[in-house]
């Protein structure tokens, strides 16, 4: 039932979320999710409530602070608190798509409604010819 919440939530949060173009997704949020997911993040959506903050932080907190993956039926996330600031990623994955997708959101507070801020597929890393 949560994941089913949560689900519905990110999708009316996508539909009403100012955009920016893909191009723009920061390296910091990339590297954040790829050291998270040990995949290769290609974004498609970068939502217009990225911060500098949030990029400064991402780029600062080691991957070792995020929580241990948790899953919740076709789900699964990954929590990291700062102060009253906290940030969740969401690996989803429909059983027709051929890759996941992953959308980091961003609580400003405890109450807070969450903010996507980028979300983007998750490819295998390709391993590197020797």
């Amino acid at each position: 039932m949560k994941a089913l919440v949560v689900g519905l939530l990110l999708a009316g949060l996508s539909a009403a979320a100012q955009t920016k173009p893909a191009a723009t997704t920061p390296p910091a949020v990339v590297s954040a999710i790829e050291g998270i997911t040990n995949k290769n993040f290609q974004p498609d959506t970068v939502y217009a409530a990225l911060s500098a903050e949030d990029q400064r932080v991402l780029a600062k907190e080691p991957i070792a602070n995020w929580g241990v993956a948790q899953a919740s039926g076709a789900m699964t996330y990954y929590n990291l608190v700062v102060g009253t600031r906290s940030y969740q990623l969401l690996i989803t994955k429909a059983p027709k798509d051929e890759f996941s997708t992953a959308t980091l959101l961003r609580y400003a507070d405890p109450k807070a409604k969450p903010e996507p801020i980028a979300r983007g597929m998750l490819k295998p890393k390709e391993d590197k010819p020797k």
